[in-house]
């Protein structure tokens, strides 16, 4: 496992993708490389993962801060297949964010609660997902109860 503690360089690069982040000084941004698996600890809550060599926000972290992520709303039905891991079809989704561009690192929200379950890549931009009636929109990268939800350093 490897373990270190990030420089101020990264954490503003960090700050500067994420703006919600609000990485200040005295934060203690940790990254951990553990088998197939790369973390960043913010003042030790699960911040931020890689996949695919791009950096995510974690759902621990996206919880309570949902409006400062574009986002896509799925209806309750839908739920118990993300939170499997599937990806997002278009027939499941109620609301998308009209600014979504095709690529973009997107929360996928479920339609009762409001809260984060996912985090996926957008397949096409909102235009094109409004105008769609079925096929994936959404690739499902992170979502609650997977290796990155579960993952402790402790």
């Amino acid at each position: 496992m490897q373990r270190y503690f990030l420089s101020k360089k990264v954490t503003k690069k960090i700050n500067s993708m994420f703006p919600s982040a609000d990485i200040s000084k005295s934060t203690k941004v940790e990254y951990v490389k553990d088998e197939d698996l790369e973390v960043i600890f913010m003042d030790s809550i699960l911040s931020f993962f890689y996949a695919d060599k791009k950096l995510f926000p974690a759902l621990k972290f996206i919880h309570g801060k949902e409006d400062e992520f574009k986002k896509i709303t799925v209806d309750m039905g839908a739920v118990k297949f993300v939170c499997s891991g599937a990806d997002i079809m278009r027939p499941g989704i109620t609301k998308i964010d009209e600014n979504i561009l095709k690529d973009e690192t997107v929360i996928i929200i479920d339609g009762k609660n409001k809260k984060a379950i996912a985090v996926g890549t957008a397949l096409e931009d909102a235009e094109t997902m409004n105008s769609a009636k079925q096929g994936k929109t959404i690739k499902n990268i992170h979502f609650v109860g997977d290796k990155v939800w579960n993952y402790s350093i402790e």
